[in-house]
């Protein structure tokens, strides 16, 4: 029989032999709104007009009152709620064996990943990404080593600076009036604070200080590798001289003085430039 009902057991059986036995309720128009669909094992709720909502009551709840639910799935906006009404929250996702992988635990405000035989990674990926390929992730947080992998190269801090038309990255900056940055323009300046960040192929890996809507503030590389302004007409560069200010507005050039150097010091170039003015990679360590 398709459908059966059972009055001893309470249980309804419906579809075999052939037919599936799927259940379906209709608002008072006629347009379906929970669906049970026994062929494919699913449960369609809402549509036509309705939210789908699955709302879940502690023993208390009047189970009418959406505010005692301790769990509501809201069809509508796409949010999963938990907890509340005197309970946690939380959400644990379990491995084959039963044992705790992923806690997201609402009374401690915690999320807890790996253990119990995994490491607990967390990885982010640009829009690009595939969500799947590891070497692509911007950053990594690996819980087995417990190191935080970044993509990206130098360490900086945003600046206020004097004026943004003069900043384009690479730009070597020296400290202004009331702290503010400007542009280098003059050998040897002591004054030097790092270089702003993101020019070349290189982008910071780490911003500090960084305050939204803050005028004209820029990421100055302080430390680590980036891209800089650097002007050969002082003498060619080479791997490895040490780079400081130079009279060209924005540029550093080959540190040849050892006495000037001393405060000076932008850090060290990692590639040659012979002659004119380019963009050379080289390592920030300010000295």
């Amino acid at each position: 029989m398709p459908i059966s009902i059972n009055s001893d057991s309470g249980n309804i059986f419906a579809g075999g032999g052939g037919a599936d036995g799927d259940v379906v309720l209709r608002a008072e128009d006629g347009r379906d709104r929970i669906r049970l669909d026994a062929g494919s094992g699913n449960v369609w709720i809402g549509g036509n007009g309705a939210d789908g909502d699955i709302v879940i009551f502690p023993p208390g709840g009047d189970n009418v009152t959406l505010q005692e639910a301790t769990i509501h799935l809201d069809g509508g906006a796409g949010n999963i709620f938990a907890g509340g009404n005197g309970t946690d929250g939380d959400l644990v996702l379990r491995d084959t064996n039963g044992a705790d992988r992923i806690r997201l635990d609402a009374g401690g405000g915690n999320i807890w990943l790996g253990g119990n035989g995994a490491d607990g990674d967390i990885v982010l990926f640009a829009d690009t990404g595939d969500n799947a390929t590891l070497g692509d992730a911007t950053i990594r947080l690996n819980g087995q080593a417990g190191d935080i992998i970044l993509q990206n190269a130098d360490g900086a801090e945003d600046f206020e600076v004097e004026a943004l038309c003069d900043a384009a990255p690479g730009t070597v900056m020296v400290i202004g009036e009331g702290a503010r940055l400007r542009m280098c323009e003059s050998a040897y300046d002591r004054r030097v604070a790092g270089v702003i960040a993101g020019a070349g192929t290189c982008r910071p890996g780490i911003i500090l200080g960084r305050k939204l809507g803050t005028p004209n503030a820029l990421p100055i590389a302080l430390f680590g590798r980036t891209f800089v302004k650097v002007d050969a007409s002082h003498g060619a560069v080479r791997v490895g001289d040490l780079l400081t200010t130079s009279p060209s507005p924005g540029h550093a050039m080959r540190a040849d003085d050892s006495a000037r150097s001393f405060g000076a010091v932008i850090g060290k170039a990692l590639s040659n430039l012979d002659e004119g003015q380019g963009l050379i990679p080289a390592l920030v360590s300010l000295q």
